[in-house]
């Protein structure tokens, strides 16, 4: 019993309190795991996400939101309403790429050249009859360039819807002539300045056709032109007059030139005045829409 109970205590001795024999000490084993370090634990519990009842940017975003095409019929009514309205009527990203169709300052540009000495020469200008409009001429050599601004003999202007031709002749010493013919040429609308102010000038025929209140197809870019005239060029106040041969198309007329001008510009309230004027015995194609830019 006791040589047991020698041998059962001394199996029951650690490892650690051995005499050294050469091999290797454990620690003491006590049934729980010794934590060394940090060990990486992955999260997978799915969190509950509720989001919040209002959305802040709710507003911004409408605000921003297209609500169709920004160049639509509505533009002069929404963005640019909310501008200064002279800053508005002069701004230069509302003008509209158009062919220009009206004649600008100088009508006619001639360059006349010859070999032979010129004694004189003349430059004449005819309306559709035939008419002599305005006569230019000068002794020798002609300039290198003649220029017809558009005025009559009297000084006028010349009237839009009207056709126009030149009839240019050159002489030398003895009176021998050189003679060159012009297309004829159609005045749909002129702008040009008198005393100050700036005007456009358009044939009626161009815009109504031979008579009633329906528009040309080439009435939209006519109307474009001179919206971009005006907001180059306006400052105060723009007056229209409606000229007609019959009296009975003037209310439908000046309604027209009204809604299409505010159509393309928004002017200031009270800047704008269009008033009709019935010439009785005037030719139809001689009938014009005048805009008076101050």
């Amino acid at each position: 019993m006791i040589y047991l109970f020698i041998l059962l205590f001394f199996t029951q001795i650690p490892d650690t309190l051995k005499p050294d024999t050469g091999k290797v000490k454990r620690p003491y084993e006590i049934g729980e795991e010794v934590i060394k370090g940090e060990k990486p634990y992955l999260i997978t519990e799915r969190k509950l996400f509720t989001p919040p009842p209002i959305n802040p940017f709710l507003l911004i975003e409408e605000r921003l939101k297209p609500s169709g095409y920004i160049y639509d019929e509505r533009l002069y009514y929404t963005v640019d309403s909310l501008t200064i309205p002279s800053l508005f009527i002069t701004s230069n990203y509302l003008r509209v790429p158009v062919k220009k169709r009206f004649i600008y300052g100088d009508v006619l540009i001639l360059f006349p050249h010859f070999e032979k000495t010129v004694a004189s020469w003349r430059l004449i200008i005819f309306d559709s009859q035939g008419e002599e409009v305005r006569r230019l001429e000068g002794k020798g050599m002609p300039p290198a360039t003649i220029v017809w601004n558009g005025r009559k003999n009297t000084g006028e202007v010349i009237i839009p819807g009207e056709v126009y031709s030149f009839s240019f002749s050159a002489y030398d010493a003895i009176g021998n002539e050189t003679k060159i013919l012009g297309e004829p040429l159609k005045i749909p609308g002129i702008f040009y300045e008198e005393k100050g102010q700036k005007i456009i000038a358009i044939s009626a025929r161009e815009i109504f056709g031979e008579g009633g209140e329906d528009l040309t197809s080439q009435a939209k870019e006519i109307w474009d032109e001179a919206a971009n005239l005006v907001k180059e060029n306006f400052k105060r106040e723009i007056t229209c007059f409606v000229y007609s041969e019959k009296e009975e198309l003037l209310p439908g007329w000046v309604e027209v030139v009204e809604r299409e001008l505010k159509k393309r510009i928004l002017l200031p309230k009270g800047t704008i005045a269009i008033a009709p004027r019935f010439l009785p015995g005037l030719s139809p194609k001689y009938s014009k829409i005048e805009i008076i830019i101050n």
